[in-house]
């Protein structure tokens, strides 16, 4: 079948997996499609099936026609056992966020554009759904970031990112001035388009694009990539899990703001301060075994080598 048109879902009694959640990008009605048809099929199975309250307030199905209520994202995370997203890395990053240190699994499916950290493309829905479900498709933890924002000695906020916790100016166009410290030492002031505190999750995202390393999604590091630092010398830092960033906002011509995964955002005034850590509570996210993150590299990301340059 097409994108949006996901074949019926034909769970065995011996499934591993119950409760599921679906969540899904708004604005496509493929994943409204999507979502509807997947929300019939597994139902039919015998899965309790509860959809994202958004998600659901745009169907033309539960939630406006005598179905089920919508469920809150956080009260979703909290109760499901398998949380499939419907879109694409935004709509993962935000499923990724919500299921943070919670016992459910994250099924990431690509009804998007890139998609580079989804495990199947809309057409595999059905198949993906089926396998996750019944346990053929192995479960790994990935790390995330924690972060906490201080002001005048108080805690004003914090949050947890997939991929990404990033220090820039509103406009975009204005430097912002830091004190950096980690490794236990003072690195001194970075004057720099923005600062990334990447996961290995997000070292394919904003980090890479700003020249940072690729790490293995697997690897338990805390990435700090500066964006267009003035200075030759200021480079990529991949730091040990239990090694902690501290930053202290020291200015810039304009509003400065903290991005979480580029979703949730946080305004900052100079003097803040800004811990991050990797965050002790993991992610537990569903893997393809036909899809491995080398090929995700070459396919999606464009990673390439020619035997015509080789001996």
């Amino acid at each position: 079948m097409g994108p949006g048109h996901p074949a019926p879902v034909h769970v065995s009694p011996k499934a591993r997996l119950r409760r599921i959640g679906l969540v899904g990008h708004l604005g496509r009605a493929s994943v409204r499609r999507a979502a509807a048809r997947l929300h019939t099929s597994l139902a039919r199975s015998g899965c309790d099936v509860r959809i994202e309250s958004e998600l659901a307030g745009v169907m033309g199905g539960p939630g406006r026609k005598g179905g089920p209520p919508g469920t809150p994202l956080a009260d979703l995370a909290r109760w499901c056992q398998l949380l499939v997203t419907l879109g694409g890395d935004g709509t993962t990053l935000l499923g990724g966020r919500a299921l943070a240190g919670r016992r459910g699994a994250l099924l990431p499916v690509n009804l998007g554009g890139l998609g580079f950290l989804t495990v199947a493309e809309a057409g595999e829905i059905g198949g993906a759904v089926r396998k996750a479900i019944e346990g053929k498709w192995p479960v790994r933890r990935r790390s995330m970031i924690r972060v906490a924002v201080t002001r005048g000695g108080r805690r004003i906020a914090g949050g947890r990112a997939m991929n990404d916790a990033v220090i820039k100016s509103g406009s975009g166009y204005t430097a912002v001035h830091l004190h950096v410290e980690t490794l236990g030492a003072d690195l001194g002031r970075l004057v720099a388009d923005g600062l990334i505190a990447a996961t290995a999750t997000g070292s394919t995202a904003y980090s890479l694009s700003a020249g940072g390393p690729v790490l293995a999604p697997d690897v338990s590091a805390l990435l700090v990539t500066p964006v267009c630092a003035h200075s030759l010398g200021t480079r990529s830092l991949v730091l040990d899990r239990r090694d902690a960033l501290r930053v202290r906002v020291i200015g810039a011509m304009s509003a400065i703001m903290l991005l979480l995964d580029g979703q949730e955002r946080i305004a900052l005034e100079p003097g803040d301060q800004i811990d991050v850590t990797l965050a002790p509570d993991l992610l537990r996210v569903v893997e393809n075994p036909d899809r491995p993150f080398a090929r995700a590299l070459r396919a999606k990301l464009g990673w390439q080598g020619s035997a015509r340059r080789s001996f």
